[in-house]
């Protein structure tokens, strides 16, 4: 078995990845944490940086605040109403810091307390009926594609660990090597995901992103999984590598048994109801 500290970077890259979910739970709004210190002021586009943490505490960004709102309140972009437009356009660069080591799921509660104490964010949930897709098992008898079976492998003690290891200001390392596949994580871009012992939550969150509609998962299906999965992204490339793989819903089928259903549905989105250019400081 491999050991855990060899699983690290994915487990890493599952959590940034799975930090905005794309599916259709409700936003979240609460709690909130507050930075000791917060500065942010405004940059033009050529001092961008992206959003990153230091230990124990440091938070640092140059980017537009859309990404704040969205990975704090834990909803995608689509379903995030009244948004002003300044926030999708104009950089800010922030630097933020609290003296308690922050747990990368805490890390959303401190984007909404920045939002609140620096931007005087103001939202409520309200419910839109908008198009989904519902994701079911395509076979009556149930089997599953041939990319898509179940592990058995326990995630418990390999995400206390790497936690612990956050939280003790250890860097986390890269990703695993070409054809390795993750354990207790998912890599991936685009429509192309590697899976090792993970729900289907990643699965899940790339459709809803790729698709820009909420993806239900009425499978099933419970547990963790190994998947590989790739498909041509909508809208992508005409010509070239991409252009050649399968549509999402073929893939889906003929890769991991499963398919997609058009429908309507009730969705919780974000309403933003302010949300003020700061001032510099």
């Amino acid at each position: 078995m491999r050991s855990t500290r060899a699983v690290t970077a994915t487990l890493f890259l599952s959590l940034v990845a799975w930090s905005v979910p794309l599916i259709a739970q409700a936003p979240t709004l609460e709690p909130r944490l507050s930075f000791e210190v917060a500065s942010v002021k405004i940059i033009n586009q050529q001092a961008r940086s992206p959003m990153q943490w230091q230990p124990p505490g440091h938070f640092t960004s140059g980017v537009p605040i859309l990404s704040l709102v969205s990975i704090g309140y834990q909803v995608p972009l689509y379903r995030i109403e009244k948004l002003p437009d300044w926030a999708r356009t104009t950089y800010f660069e922030i630097n933020a810091r609290t003296e308690r080591a922050v747990a990368i799921e805490e890390r959303p509660a401190y984007y909404r307390g920045l939002l609140a104490d620096r931007f005087n964010s103001a939202v409520h949930i309200e419910q839109r009926e908008m198009d989904v897709y519902t994701m079911t098992v395509a076979r009556s008898d149930g089997r599953l594609g041939p990319n898509l079976r179940r592990s058995d492998m326990n995630c418990d003690a390999i995400i206390a660990e790497n936690r612990a290891r956050n939280l003790a200001g250890e860097r986390l390392a890269g990703a695993p090597a070409p054809g390795q596949r993750p354990v207790c994580g998912a890599v991936g871009g685009a429509m192309n995901m590697t899976a090792g012992a993970v729900e289907l939550t990643p699965l899940l969150g790339m459709l809803s992103g790729a698709l820009g509609r909420p993806v239900l998962d009425k499978t099933g299906l419970v547990g963790r999984f190994d998947f590989d999965f790739k498909a041509a992204p909508p809208n992508g490339p005409a010509t070239g590598p991409l252009a050649d793989l399968p549509p999402v819903s073929t893939a889906l089928e003929d890769q991991l048994g499963l398919k997609l259903e058009r429908g309507r549905g009730l969705v919780d989105v974000l309403v933003i109801d302010r949300l003020d250019m700061p001032t510099d400081n």
